[in-house]
């Protein structure tokens, strides 16, 4: 008999969130897609690569364990005539084998640990729940509803074993669930003498990756030492947030003329080189082999640009005066650097910003209950492998990204800023590209939205992808005017250290035109900086609920003043060039030329529009650091 079986595999999530630093975010997810092409592996054995319906690889050597570049989803849907319980027991096989091959490699030349609690907490990690219904081809659609369904109740019963690895022992530091398996005798007790102490730290980090008094339990060591592994070659490390927000900086360092190369070059060693006394590894942060050096930096992480990072790299305590004052001259010289740099660029250091991207596929659910055969099914499966694959290009060649993942229709990376709508863009043109020709049962076609945060490189990094989760469901929560035409969203939410977050919702094609529009106005000052803090200023001085008796009035008086405001901001732009922003600016507060429309005031959301100038404005700022400098300024006149 045929059935068609479905393997869910987890938790996703949780395990890819549950992160300190972007490394094991990265390796977390590349973990799950590889548990996921062992379990795809292991139902079509050698020679049925037709039976997978999702994913639907070209090849079977796209499954092999050799870390190859397809990424799958934790969801596998497959035909299969064997006994659905042999299968299973299969996968489960497959997926434990994979998972303890990657955690052998990954603790490699480690320290000492309680082996015994850390299998058993790698053992406890992956769920794996399946199910199958027998397959008729001529009901394809409801038979697959059914497979849903049984999903659906299998993981409403869910399995609650005894929990094998508790015990009193302290947490881990990233969870606080899992208990630690560093021998805490060994590297946490205090030590009088500063040498052992130092000793201690420095142990913890080259054998651990773990910085002093960091706790980590077997799944923490698993993300932390582990390295995705590319067509048999380990990738080591990954761009921290702190690196993804200097990029713009470090395209600024590109502007340096041939002459001042080798000065700036001498000063960057120099810190490098005095940084390299006190820090806990000679070898410091360093960027991926797989990106090229820069023309500075070298194979060096921009985090090390940041004084505040050097906690992270420095073993340096309060009582130790000799270390304190080489400290200081670490500072001091990083501070020479940018000295030297700004004599010849102007002053402009590092944004501390950067942006974390979520995208998701809309009417998917729809979609797919719209393909009415394996074969339909199938050939949707190839689209958005297809657009996966084209995402590397996307993100990390064409716009200075860091992939996370990329499965199916769900995106997760990190972004710079001066390149943030163009990759945005770019993915939801490649993602139309890919899925045009399906459709759901409505004749619509899937689109995608797009979340975006922008957040501080310092910011916890799980507060951060929260806020682009939710940014992500406000993109999803997108109207159209009409009312009919929902998601296709874009919202990005800005999280400002000492400020209010605020948000920028539309839909494609309508509010990232709107953004561009903005952007190179406020790049040449010809929209001044304070002119958004004036009309937010206005907006919360005089907000009342749409429902108050004096709303229309109080509309009006809005309406009035941000013209009034508006005027005088670009009083001292030529006039054509006034005209050109009140062109752009004016239809959103009811403004055409010198007119103003007051039965368009009650319409007006005058927080919104600010907003949008604010977000402008960031971004525009970015493209200063990038475009501008004070060589060229200079070569201009």
């Amino acid at each position: 008999m045929t059935y068609l079986f479905l393997v869910n595999i987890g938790p996703v999530q949780d395990f890819i969130a549950s992160a300190r630093r972007t490394g094991d975010l990265q390796f977390g997810s590349w973990l799950l897609s590889e548990l996921a092409k062992a379990a795809a592996k292991s139902i079509i054995g050698d020679n049925h690569l037709e039976r997978l319906i999702f994913p639907a690889p070209k090849s079977i050597g796209d499954l092999a364990d050799t870390g190859t570049l397809l990424n799958v989803a934790n969801k596998i849907v497959a035909a299969i005539d064997d006994s659905p319980q042999n299968v299973g027991d299969a996968v489960r096989e497959a997926i434990n084998t994979r998972l303890h091959n990657i955690q052998k490699r990954a603790y490699q030349g480690m320290g000492p640990i309680d082996d015994e609690m850390a299998n058993k907490q790698i053992d406890d990690l992956v769920e794996c729940f399946w199910v199958a219904v027998p397959y008729d081809p001529q009901h394809y659609v409801s038979t697959r509803k059914k497979l849903e369904a049984a999903m659906a109740a299998r993981k409403n019963t869910r399995d609650f074993p005894k929990v094998e690895w508790g015990s009193n022992k302290l947490k881990s530091s990233i969870d606080g669930k899992l208990e630690s398996v560093i021998p805490d005798s060994k590297y946490y007790q205090r030590s009088d003498s500063e040498v052992e102490r130092e000793k201690k730290s420095k142990d913890l980090y080259t054998g651990y990756k773990a910085k002093p008094a960091e706790r980590l339990s077997g799944v923490d060591l698993l993300k932390r030492r582990g390295s995705p592994v590319i067509n048999g070659t380990p990738v080591e490390g990954f761009l921290s947030t702190s690196h993804m927000a200097t990029l713009p900086f470090l395209s600024r360092l590109d502007l340096l003329p041939k002459t001042e190369l080798l000065n700036i070059q001498s000063r960057w060693n120099e810190y490098i080189s005095k940084l390299q006394d006190i820090a806990l590894s000679p070898t410091l942060e360093q960027i991926p082999h797989t990106i090229s050096p820069h023309t500075i930096l070298g194979k060096y992480e921009g985090s090390l640009l940041f004084e505040e990072r050097l906690v992270d790299v420095v073993d340096v305590t309060p009582n130790n005066k000799a270390k304190l004052a080489k400290l200081q001259e670490v500072k001091t010289a990083l501070r020479d650097f940018y000295q030297k740099v700004d004599g010849v660029l102007g002053k402009a250091p590092p944004s501390p910003y950067y942006a974390i991207l979520h995208a998701d596929g809309d009417r998917m659910g729809k979609v797919i209950d719209n393909q009415k055969d394996v074969e339909s099914h199938r050939g949707l499966s190839q689209a958005l492998d297809g657009f996966a694959d084209s995402v590397q290009t996307t993100i990390v060649n064409n716009n200075q990204g860091a992939l996370i993942y990329a499965g199916g229709d769900d995106v997760l990376a990190f972004v710079p800023l001066h390149t943030l709508l163009a990759c945005a863009r770019e993915l939801h043109q490649k993602f139309d590209e890919k899925l045009h020709s399906f459709t759901d049962a409505q004749n619509q076609k899937p689109t995608l939205s797009v979340g975006i945060a922008i957040v501080h490189h310092l910011d916890s990094l799980q507060d951060s992808l929260n806020l682009a989760r939710a940014a992500e469901k406000k993109a999803k929560g997108v109207k159209d005017k009409s009312g009919l035409k929902d998601k296709n969203g874009l919202a990005i939410t800005v999280s400002k250290r000492g400020g209010v977050d605020y948000s920028v919702v539309g839909q494609w094609g309508e509010i990232d035109a709107y953004i561009d529009q903005l952007v190179p106005f406020c790049v040449d000052d010809s929209i001044p900086d304070g002119m958004a803090y004036e009309l937010r200023d206005l907006s919360q001085r005089i907000a009342v609920p749409k429902g108050d008796k004096n709303f229309d009035a109080l509309q009006k008086v809005i309406q009035a003043e941000a013209k009034r405001i508006l005027e005088r901001k670009l009083a001292p732009l030529k006039e054509a060039k006034k005209k050109e922003v009140m062109a752009v600016l004016g239809p959103k507060l009811g403004i055409e030329g010198e007119k103003t429309d007051t039965s368009q005031a009650a319409g007006i959301k005058l927080e919104d529009f600010t907003n949008e100038l604010l977000l402008a404005q960031l971004l525009a700022d970015t493209q200063k650091l990038v475009k501008r400098s004070k060589l060229n300024d200079s070569l201009a006149h």
